[in-house]
């Protein structure tokens, strides 16, 4: 009778450990880039699942107006990724109902300013922006799940060899662009600008879905005067008739560089950042050479 309750307690714990271990890790990243990251930190890692919380449309979230169904899905997970540099300003509120641990992937980066004494959160647009990224969420997952800390060191090792085979390719062909001086839609390509040697003259857009007023339209059809700025760049996330406003005035071009902050989250697509980074470089080396 002993021997057997014995071994009914023995099935019971396998049970609970099966349970526990189909459960796995729910991980859930704020929007596309950070998903971008974790999927690649997080790559062939038993029991662990990545989703993304903002859906493709989204774009930035500066001022992402979070659904119910969004909040159960943070409260129900494991690890929230975020960018943090205050872009997901919902995310404050949020943090007394959240269980799970909540990793910024923007943490210890040096910032730039933004507008209005805000400071710029679009730090993975640079490619070293994106490595640092890359491991801030490694270390978070590995605290959260010290059992794969290795394997998340690996997969972001990994990771980052590919990024920083991009960023000595991007640095070599942009050279001979150094110093030029571009207008780009809103403060995405700062970082980017300021990594490679570009001088960003002026943005069409200093608020998301608030176009300019006249006045600022004109300062920068001002500005492009004055600087010789070369090209105008609009973004594929957003429409505004400003820049082709600004485009008519100043008889620049328009091309369009994409800040990597939307898009279908496949979780196969492992090297989409390195892809869509390559394309605008292709844009760039076109509008500047």
């Amino acid at each position: 009778m002993r021997k057997k309750l014995v071994c009914l307690l023995l099935l019971f714990c396998l049970l609970l450990g099966g349970c526990a271990a189909a459960e796995g890790l729910t991980v859930t990243a704020t929007f596309y880039p950070v998903y971008l990251a974790a999927i690649n930190v997080c790559r062939d890692v038993e029991g662990v699942s990545v989703a993304c919380l903002a859906p493709p449309t989204a774009g930035c979230l500066h001022d992402y107006q979070i659904t119910s169904a969004e909040r159960r899905t943070l409260a129900d997970s494991n690890v929230i990724l975020a960018n943090g540099a205050g872009l997901e300003s919902f995310l404050e509120k949020l943090l007394p109902q959240l269980k799970g641990t909540v990793v910024e992937a923007a943490e210890g980066i040096e910032l730039l300013p933004g507008h209005e004494d805000e400071w710029n959160p679009h730090v993975w647009v640079s490619v070293s922006g994106a490595i640092r990224e890359a491991e801030n969420i490694a270390a978070g997952m590995a605290a959260a799940d010290p059992a794969h800390a290795g394997q998340y060191a690996a997969n972001c090792a990994a990771y980052t060899e590919k990024l920083r085979a991009l960023k000595e390719e991007t640095a070599a062909a942009l050279a001979p662009c150094a110093g030029k001086s571009i207008v780009t839609f809103h403060e995405a390509f700062d970082y980017y600008a300021a990594e490679f040697g570009l001088n960003v003259a002026a943005v069409v857009q200093h608020d998301e879905g608030s176009a300019p007023s006249a006045r600022e339209i004109a300062d920068t059809v001002k500005t492009i005067r004055e600087e010789g700025v070369c090209a105008l760049f609009a973004e594929p996330q957003y429409t505004d008739e400003s820049i082709d406003l600004i485009a008519r005035e100043t008889g620049l071009p328009v091309y369009l560089l994409d800040p990597v902050v939307s898009g279908e989250a496949d979780p196969d697509d492992f090297d989409a950042y390195l892809r869509i980074m390559r394309q605008n470089l292709e844009t760039l080396l076109e509008a500047l050479q």
